[in-house]
């Protein structure tokens, strides 16, 4: 049975998190970047035990390091559009990367609903990966007290046909 949503706790060194904190605060991360070999090690092996998606590589344009405050929240989004100035690719997956620690704040809960419209939360823990199809619609709850860190992004592939 396919899963709209898959997550990995890499159980990451502290030291390693922070590191790659640091180098995703660029406004960029390169395409030499361990980074990107990190996320895209997860990103396949999901697609590979889940979602069978012809995917091409990352929306360099979506890759985002997002901090969210006291009071800040995400309303609810879907990801799946057409890229700008390219007919051909779509935003097939979705990621969300936990940079934060479960005590680094209160409320900020990533909530995602099934295609029944049930809901559910991702798992707080830091360094947990959340991969998700595209056309899932997904929220981040209103942050009530310190900080939520995350880098979030989108895997590209062609159309649908």
């Amino acid at each position: 049975m396919a899963f709209q949503t898959v997550w990995y706790n890499n159980a990451m060194p502290e030291d390693a998190i922070n590191l790659f904190e640091n180098e995703i605060k660029e406004s960029t991360i390169p395409d030499s970047s361990w980074v990107r070999g990190f996320l895209w090690t997860y990103i396949d092996r999901a697609n590979r035990e889940n979602f069978l998606y012809d995917l091409s590589g990352f929306d360099n344009n979506s890759l985002e390091y997002k901090v969210y405050n006291e009071g800040d929240l995400q309303s609810w989004r879907v990801d799946r559009k057409p890229i700008e100035n390219d007919d051909e690719k779509i935003c097939k997956l979705s990621f969300i990367y936990q940079l934060s620690d479960v005590g680094d704040y209160e409320g900020g809960n990533v909530q995602f609903v099934d295609e029944s419209g049930k809901k559910y939360f991702m798992p707080r823990q830091r360094s947990t990966l959340a991969i998700f199809d595209s056309q899932t619609s997904y929220r981040v709850l209103q942050v009530i007290k310190g900080t939520r860190k995350s880098l979030v992004g989108c895997v590209l592939g062609p159309q649908w046909k």
